[in-house]
């Protein structure tokens, strides 16, 4: 009897709670502009002064590693291109010899 029970018992349905996250980029940015700069007005302006000083040292510290990094792409991609050309007149150049050759070979028989 017991097993008839078991057996004709039917399973709730499971609920899926799912909470949607959202997060926004600009949102986040702003807070931490306002947080670093919340500070500000208590601050001096030698102090003012090196914040920026610092902010202009990162700038420009980014900016010269981009053009170093696409400096060394650059000539990367001109010693590829370099390469396969030489690579290809080479062998272009053998196909032409190996052509003239059995071109010789036929007409002297």
């Amino acid at each position: 009897m017991l097993e008839r029970v078991k057996f004709m018992k039917v399973n709730k349905n499971k609920r899926f709670e799912y909470t949607p996250r959202f997060y926004n980029e600009r949102k986040e940015r702003l807070n931490k502009m306002r947080e670093a700069y919340s500070d500000e007005g208590e601050a001096d302006s030698a102090q003012r002064r090196e914040r920026m000083r610092d902010n202009m040292q990162i700038s420009w510290g980014l900016e010269s590693a981009r053009t170093s990094q696409s400096r060394a792409a650059n000539i990367r991609l001109i010693i590829i291109l370099a390469a396969l050309l030489i690579g290809t007149y080479f062998i272009l150049d053998y196909v032409e010899i190996f052509t003239a050759e059995v071109t010789n070979i036929e007409t002297t028989k």
